[in-house]
């Protein structure tokens, strides 16, 4: 049926969503991270850049470094907007394992 439709045969990487391989429980998925470390490391990030944030304030209402106000708060946005960001995320997996236990087998 997916062949059926003009051209979309010939879309690269069709052949594994078109035959998807079961991966046996504990493997990784090719050869990236597994989902469980990519949040660890995302949650690593934001907590890298609060504390980056948390140091140019500082430095910024101390007066010691040569930090401007204007670094201070781009750094407290990135900060801001990542951590916006990890929580928006943390929603929607939420709603997401939510979902699979209304789910009735």
């Amino acid at each position: 049926m997916i062949d059926s439709i003009k051209g979309i045969g010939s879309l690269p990487g069709l052949e594994q969503i078109s035959n998807p391989q079961p991966i046996a429980g504990g493997e990784k998925a090719g050869k990236g991270n597994s989902f469980a470390q990519m949040l660890t490391n995302a949650i690593g990030e934001v907590s890298e850049l609060q504390s980056q944030a948390d140091k140019k304030i500082e430095s910024v209402t101390t007066g010691k470094g040569d930090v401007s106000t204007h670094e201070a708060m781009i750094a407290l946005e990135k900060a801001d907007v990542a951590f916006q960001l990890m929580s928006t995320i943390k929603t929607k997996i939420v709603r997401a394992y939510e979902e699979v236990l209304r789910t009735q087998v």
